[in-house]
């Protein structure tokens, strides 16, 4: 039976920094201490050592019976690289200055074969604290210290809305991390939980729709686009049904670097009426609402459907 002994070097990196006339700031990450783990990512057979090097860089040993070329296993380590970031991010409180994520060294990469005998085959709290230095240039650094353990790397169900809430915290620009984490937003209306609390149909009979056609048809093209567009109308509203939604999640309150503050209808309409305005040419983009309400709103949303699938999918 063959075994695969797997390292490979990740490094926590920030998104970007700060730099404007007479102010910089950002943020560096060191990991100061790992740990060893049963694989967070359903492989059985798959056990993880994080070892820290109290800097930027640190070490993964991964011991597999599951994992068994090298696609598979460069697979792994993608979504490992992409959960380990959401560990460290999710207690971030102001992303401003840089957002945390886990950068893969491919380079360091090696996968060893090992032949082993008599093997039974199973069936297939991050603690931050933070040191601000700030000298007489109004130069600023946060240096933030990370800590694995036990309690922080839990089994969990890697999913899409992961994968964006990594992409996000990898972006440089804002706007670009403004559009990754509301995508997981809208995969939210895209499960099969969302169809089966909202079923697809229109407010309009079919006499209604027989009568708004009738109606359209009498208009130029515009007038009749506009009135044809209400057909696909539901009964119920984005912002209600996004609201209802984030409520059978238990999700009650976000918090950030403003405090804690209720999670309410106002709260979903202020994020999509600021991703519609993000399409509008001359609009200010929405820095605060990003950073006090995206943000924590997305990082719930992804530690609940990642601890619970059922979260997602129909009963």
């Amino acid at each position: 039976m063959k075994k695969f002994i797997i390292t490979c070097d990740f490094e926590l990196r920030s998104s970007h920094s700060i730099n404007e006339v007479e102010f910089s700031g950002g943020s560096t990450y060191k990991l100061e201490e790992g740990v060893e783990s049963k694989c967070p990512l359903g492989f059985p057979n798959t056990d993880i050592v994080i070892e820290s090097l109290d800097e930027p860089i640190f070490k993964i040993k991964i011991e597999t019976l599951d994992l068994l070329d090298k696609e598979t296993q460069a697979k792994y380590l993608q979504k490992l690289a992409s959960y380990l970031s959401f560990v460290v991010a999710k207690n971030e409180r102001n992303g401003y200055y840089g957002t945390p994520y886990v950068h893969i060294n491919y380079e360091t990469f090696s996968a060893k074969p090992i032949e082993v005998e008599n093997h039974s085959i199973k069936d297939n709290s991050i603690a931050l604290h933070s040191i601000i230095n700030i000298t007489d240039s109004l130069s600023m650094t946060a240096i933030q210290s990370v800590r694995f353990n036990k309690e922080s790397i839990a089994n969990v169900n890697h999913n899409e809305l992961l994968n964006y809430y990594y992409n996000g915290l990898k972006a440089e620009s804002e706007k670009s991390k403004f559009f990754h984490w509301f995508l997981i937003v809208e995969c939210l209306e895209g499960s099969a939980k969302y169809s089966q609390m909202f079923p697809s149909g229109t407010m309009f009979s079919e006499e209604d729709k027989v009568a708004i056609r009738t109606l359209a048809n009498t208009f130029s093209n515009d007038k009749k686009n506009i009135l044809l567009s209400t057909l696909n109308r539901t009964s119920g509203f984005r912002n209600e049904k996004l609201f209802d939604f984030i409520c059978t999640l238990d999700i009650q309150e976000l918090t950030s670097m403003q405090g804690t503050t209720p999670v309410t209808i106002e709260t979903i309409k202020t994020v999509t009426l600021a991703r519609n305005k993000l399409f509008h040419r001359g609009s200010e983009f929405p820095t605060n609402i990003l950073w006090f309400t995206l943000f924590p709103l997305v990082t719930k949303i992804v530690e609940k459907t990642i601890l619970d699938q059922s979260y997602l999918e129909s009963s």
